[in-house]
């Protein structure tokens, strides 16, 4: 009877507990509504589960306590799915992300992208391939929220300059460290590389990101990694490109015509003594009858004078100083593997025709990265990469022979030519066509990148690595002023010069890093490692002059050696370093880093110095608090603390040295000529930073919020010291800069189908400088700006401008104490507070379109919050009074000037001699704010149905407009970078701080063919 009832009673329990299971059927589909077979169906937390079939149909018995169903395909994301009282769902998902699979190379080790935990960007190949610069730097601008890339020029094969998160130096660099397959490089160097050869890019840009970098590390990172080679079977591919370039038009000013100049130049010489004899003198001869001048000739005669003159004129200068350029650019890429071997192999070949006349640049380059798994257990592999650049460079700024300094000056009613055929010498004498043709600057440059490394895992969970980098760099110039130029006769001889250097630096690299999961959630990372470097230069110069003819051109043929020089420098340092990380379930994770390092760039005292960084890590999406909020897709909250460094440019500054040209009582001598400080350090950045990663409706929408504050402090700085000692100075740590700020990351997939895809992303960062701490509260850095603490840095010290009397036309200004006076002096100049050269904010936006095999991708980039002293404007708006500014042609805005009382204008009278308008004032200081359409690409892919009838595995033709449109009060082009060896630059020292004459930025549109085999 007891075994009945039992019998029963389980019966009974069996139905109640089949009563509560409930049948749940569906059918899987991806965002276009196409089925997906042979889907995973589990519920979550259990081993209960089945697959969908070839129509992505499915049924699954689930417990009435089921909630959520976890669905998951090859190829597609994971997609978690709240049960409600529903028994029938239709159930979406959508493709995987693969690039979050891709492996990137952070502080000596490869991590996947998913996995980084560090305020890091990462620039894959797809952002920077097949653009039509030569020089790399510049293809980073607007990729990454925090780092800001300037051109320095539009000249062929000129390099921009690059912060990350500001300016945190004054006399040591503020460039970012840039490794290169495990080598530090110079911008110079990193510029020259083939932006196709390149895998992708990491910018670390907190602490714990860049900590382990250690001593070079202050003004962040950045890691390139050169592709390596595919699996599978291999691909050649051929590229193309060929680009139309352009001027990109001056903003807000325009020049004025032959007759606007002329007329200018009689209003102003009407009553004006130096005009009236300025411009008789510069009246061709015989144009009107002997004896009468500009101004007692008939108004008939002048009108004759003057269309004789507007005839023989070049009327638009741009025509002969300007070239129509171009850029063509031809590469052959093959990359494959077998069972042992991954290769790849590059050749490229690049040649561009500037803007300016005679302006070029060839550049010739190749690669070979292979690695051998020589055992399982051990792999081996070799990257090697040479670059070849020629160029051929005009000169800048305010120098005579810049042909666009003479765009700008010559005036249109001037001839081209004399009447026996030579050039005209225009109002300075000179000819800037004549000293592109007969004055050249030749520059010859290689960069060589080698790496050699080998791998080992005894264990499963430990790898050891050995690694040796080098980079081997060459520079030749050669200048030449060519006997029989109007220069050489100006100068009384002819001169040529060769100078060169050559850089060569090795690091020797060793790593052991251990990785282990235990028991499926703690997740170890530990990494140890040493590394020495040493880099050794020298350079030399020789000059010569009265060179015999133009065709001669060794320096042993001139009449006298006038500069025979060499020097060599070298330094070395020694590093130890290690980190730490731990996670449990990916949910929780700290890492640990630091970092020794030893230069010899630092006194006796001083070096060795220790840097370290400490990190946490919360991915809130695993939390269970979250299931129920199932459009949250990621959400990871991270903070970062810590120290680097940041090393002077001297090699030698730590150390007394002697100057060997003296003499003393008629014999040779050697003279201190610098004092030494055993007490000499690193500059030290302090670092923390908070951030926010956040993924929306299955990551259709991310974005990364990052507050930062960084503090930089033992600023190299020459202080002051005893006159008793023989110096003034002597280089020492003193002085620090803050700079904060926060940064901002959006991405969204505004249409996300099978066939059309709109994806919009954005990013903006702001940053806040300031001087806390100096040798003194307030030193002057250039002619026209100051470092003062509580200020940023360079803040503007001038004569403020207050306009024109209007009773009088003649210029005002601001005293020191804010009352108003016609008299200029220096001693007025005050500090502008808030106006720098520095940008408070810049970012990008963009947009990629694509519509089944048709891509069309756009990107703004702006820039703003920062001044810039305008003097080409300056020099372009002058005065009847000033002889300088009748000399040269002028902006029409020159025209606006007082001619009687009571006229509100912006330039005073040109017929008071008195009235120097181009005196230094912030009159010029003008806002550098600006957005530009950077780039407009339209491609169109052939479908694989077409290609694999012809052969092919894949074509690709594509259209791309660079620098088409730009908005902005400025007045010429505001993007600025620091000045060259021209002249004119040695008192505007700063980045982004005047603009005179640069060259222009250009305009291009390029047409290309992608082809692989």
């Amino acid at each position: 009877m007891r075994k009945f009832v039992l019998l029963c009673c389980s019966f009974l329990i069996g139905l109640a507990a089949i009563a509560q299971n409930r049948t749940i059927t569906g059918r899987v589909v991806d965002r276009d509504n196409n089925k997906v077979p042979n889907a995973s169906v589990l519920v979550k937390g259990t081993n209960v589960g089945t697959s969908a079939n070839a129509d992505g149909q499915f049924s699954l018995t689930v417990s009435a306590t089921a909630k959520t169903l976890v669905i998951s395909a090859v190829g597609y994301t994971d997609r978690e799915l709240n049960l409600t009282a529903n028994t029938n769902y239709t159930i979406q998902i959508d493709p995987a992300d693969k690039s979050l699979d891709e492996v990137v190379v952070v502080g000596y080790q490869s991590v996947k992208k998913r996995d980084l935990n560090g305020s890091i960007s990462v620039i894959d190949n797809k952002e920077i391939a097949q653009k039509p610069i030569a020089n790399f730097t510049q293809l980073l601008q607007g990729k990454s929220a925090g780092l800001q890339v300037i051109g320095q020029s539009g000249q062929p094969g000129q390099s921009g300059y690059m912060r990350i998160r500001g300016t945190g130096s004054i006399n040591a660099s503020s460039e970012p460290l840039i490794m290169v397959d495990g080598i530090a490089v110079t911008s110079t160097a990193f510029g020259l590389i083939n932006p196709n050869d390149i895998e992708n890019v990491s910018v670390l840009k907190d602490a714990s990101a860049a900590a382990i970098y250690g001593a070079r590390a202050g003004n962040g990172v950045i890691v390139v990694t050169t592709k390596r080679g595919k699996s599978g079977k291999p691909e050649l591919r051929y590229s193309f490109q060929h680009g139309f370039v352009g001027l990109q038009p001056l903003n807000n000013v325009k020049l004025m015509n032959a007759r606007q100049k002329l007329q200018y130049e009689f209003d102003a010489g009407v009553v004006n003594a130096i005009a009236d004899s300025m411009i008789r003198n510069r009246i061709t001869s015989g144009a009107f009858p002997a004896g009468s001048t500009l101004f007692n000739i008939t108004a008939q005669q002048r009108e004759d004078l003057w269309n004789l003159m507007e005839s023989r004129g070049a009327g638009d200068w741009s025509k002969y100083y300007l070239q129509d350029g171009y850029t063509d650019q031809h590469e052959v890429a093959l990359t494959g593997s077998s069972d042992k071997i991954r290769y790849y192999l590059s050749l490229n070949k690049f040649n561009e025709k500037g803007l300016m006349y005679m302006s070029r640049r060839d550049r010739t380059g190749g690669r070979f990265n292979i690695e051998y798994q020589a055992y399982e257990w051990l792999k081996t592999g070799v990257n090697l990469g040479v670059t070849h650049s020629t160029e051929y460079q005009n000169r800048e700024l305010n120098n005579v022979q810049s042909p666009w300094r003479a765009y700008f000056t010559s005036n249109p009613y001037e001839p081209l030519y004399m009447p026996n055929g030579t050039y005209n010498l225009t109002f300075q004498g000179f000819s800037a066509l004549e000293g592109q043709e007969k004055n050249t600057f030749f520059l010859d440059r290689i960069a060589t990148f080698a790496t050699l490394y080998a791998e080992a895992k005894p264990l499963k969970s430990l790898t050891l690595k050995t690694q040796l980098a080098m980079n081997y760099n060459t520079a030749k110039t050669e200048s030449y002023l060519q006997p029989g130029s109007n220069l050489a006769a100006i100068l009384g001889y002819s001169q040529k010069s060769d100078g060169g250097n050559q850089d060569f630096q090795y690091v020797a690299t060793n790593t052991a890093s251990w990785n282990k999961t235990i028991n499926g959630e703690h997740n170890i990372d530990v990494l140890a490692g040493q590394e020495f470097t040493k880099r050794s230069f020298y350079s030399y110069l020789l000059a010569g002059n009265s060179m015999p003819t133009p065709t001669v051109t060794t320096i042993e043929n001139a009449a006298q050696v006038q500069t025979a020089t060499t020097s060599r420098s070298q330094f070395s340092i020694i590093s130890y370093f290690g980190s730490v990380g731990y996670d449990w379930k990916k949910t929780y994770g700290v890492k640990l880093s630091a970092r020794t390092d030893g230069s010899s760039r630092f006194g006796t005292n001083n070096r060795f110095s220790n840097f370290w960084a400490a990190s946490a890590w919360w991915n809130i999406k695993k939390e269970a608090f979250l299931d129920k909020l199932s459009y949250i897709s990621d959400l990871r909250l991270r903070s970062s603390v810590g120290t680097s460094g940041n090393v002077p440019n001297q090699f030698y500054g730590s150390l007394g040295t002697y100057a060997l040209s003296s003499s003393y009582n008629q014999l040779p001598a050697a003279i201190p000529n610098q004092l030494a400080n055993p007490d000499l350090t690193w500059e030290k950045n302090f670092n923390y930073d908070i951030g926010l990663e956040f993924g929306l409706f299955n990551n259709r929408i991310t974005g990364t919020f990052d507050y930062y504050n960084r503090t930089t402090k033992d600023l190299l700085f020459p202080k002051n010291v005893s006159q008793a000692t023989g110096f003034t100075s002597v280089l020492s740590n003193v002085g620090s800069v803050v700079n904060k700020g926060f940064e901002v990351s959006l991405s969204g997939d505004v249409i996300r189908k099978k066939d059309l895809n709109w994806n919009i992303s954005f990013n903006y960062s702001q940053n806040d400088n300031k001087v806390t701490q100096l040798v003194s509260p307030d030193l002057p850095s250039t002619s026209n700006t100051r470092l003062t603490v509580g200020q940023e840095l360079n803040t503007y010290f001038m004569v403020r401008w207050a306009g024109i009397n209007p009773a009088n036309g003649r210029n005002r200004y601001y005293r020191a104490d804010g009352s108003i006076t016609e008299t200029y002096s220096l001693n007025d100049q005050v500090l502008l507070e808030g106006k720098s050269p520095l940008a408070k904010f810049f970012g990008s936006v963009n947009s990629n379109l694509r519509y089944k095999n048709l891509d069309l991708s756009l990107q703004f980039y702006y820039n703003g919050g920062n001044y810039i002293y305008n003097q080409m404007y300056r020099n372009a708006v002058g005065d009847g009074g000033n002889a300088s500014s009748l000399a040269i042609n002028q902006f029409t805005d020159a025209l606006n000037y007082w001619t009687k009382p009571g006229d509100v204008v912006a330039n005073p009278s040109i017929t008071d001699a008195s009235q120097k308008v181009n005196l230094a004032s912030d009159k010029f200081l003008e806002k550098g704010d600006y957005i530009t359409l950077r780039d407009v690409v339209i491609g169109y892919t052939l479908p694989s149905s077409i290609t694999r009838k012809l052969g092919i595995s894949g074509f690709r033709f594509y259209v791309q407009g660079t620098n088409l449109w730009m908005g902005t009060k400025f007045r010429g082009t505001p993007e600025v970078g620091f000045p060259n060896r021209e002249s004119g630059a040695a008192t505007f020292s700063q980045p982004g701080q005047l603009t005179l004459y640069s060259y222009p930025t250009a305009r291009t549109i390029t047409v290309g063919l992608d082809i692989k085999f």
